[in-house]
């Protein structure tokens, strides 16, 4: 019988990251209620450049907004929006009116699945005039999904323009992960300007000029790989071998190749039932 895994790393000392202390320290003082129009102004007055004016934006997002775990497990939520249309323009009057639609109920309640966090971040990006496009695709979200294509996007994320250089950010990762059956409210860094070496680690674009600007993946070979944390990703580590479907031998072991590794970590497989603390050394 073939074992699915998910690796999560936990490190003792905490792994680099990006420093958003002195744009919170702005962004947190952002209060009452909050248009998309209101948000743009006051990142455009107090940031200058499109780095951290998208920066503020994934702040204050990340803070604000909490994921709507009702609505994601609601057996009857819709996930497609069906309409006439006569002409192109009537088209994109009508899709337009519908994301801010999308934008206007997130801000009001302060929550919303991805579509609510993309499409806000994309709202607020265009009316700073920064270049961005809404990239639904896929993600997996527990073991339960290695080795098992979903035939359609479950999940939607944003690609910005800064610098010429398309920068991948999810919002809705960084503000925090379910637990247990509740959300909890924590903020990751990891997720704004996701490396593009990483990138298919844990997102997939639907649309092939997405996938091509990073480089070459399939879906199967997406969702067979294993589950790597975002503290994993981000610790210089890279999973060597295997490349597919973690496997245990006959002998009821899991083997794997790690590089990079300088310190003492603590490795959990999910499906094993005790925590692993070893010294890896590099390969």
């Amino acid at each position: 019988m073939i074992r699915l895994f998910t690796i999560i790393f936990f490190s003792i000392l905490v792994a680099k990251a990006q420093d958003f202390s002195e744009i919170k320290k702005i962004t947190d003082t952002y209060s009452g209620l909050m248009t998309a129009e209101k948000l743009a102004k006051n990142i455009k007055r107090d940031f200058n450049t499109d780095e951290y004016k998208t920066k503020a934006l994934y702040a204050w997002l990340t803070k604000n907004i909490r994921y709507d775990l009702q609505e994601f497990y609601n057996p009857n939520r819709q996930t497609r929006t069906s309409f006439r249309y006569r002409t192109e323009e009537e088209k994109q009057k009508k899709i337009k009116a519908i994301n801010e639609r999308i934008v206007k109920k997130t801000l009001t309640s302060r929550k919303a699945v991805c579509e609510g966090f993309a499409r806000t971040f994309a709202q607020v990006c265009t009316l700073l005039n920064i270049e961005n496009e809404v990239v639904p695709g896929y993600v997996r979200n527990s073991f339960h999904d290695i080795g098992k294509p979903q035939r359609s996007a479950n999940h939607a994320w944003n690609a910005v323009k800064i610098n010429k250089n398309w920068v991948y950010i999810d919002a809705t990762w960084g503000a925090g992960a379910e637990f247990n059956g509740r959300w909890i409210r924590k903020f990751n860094p990891y997720y704004y300007n996701i490396p593009k070496e990483k990138y298919f680690k844990t997102h997939l674009p639907e649309e092939s000029i997405w996938r091509l600007r990073v480089g070459r993946m399939t879906k199967e070979d997406f969702y067979n790989q294993p589950i790597l944390s975002n503290k994993f990703l981000n610790s210089g580590m890279d999973l060597v071998e295997p490349e597919g479907i973690l496997k245990r031998d006959k002998k009821g072991r899991v083997q794997i190749k790690l590089n990079t590794i300088n310190q003492r970590y603590f490795l959990w497989i999910g499906e094993v039932s005790t925590f692993i603390t070893t010294q890896i050394k590099k390969v």
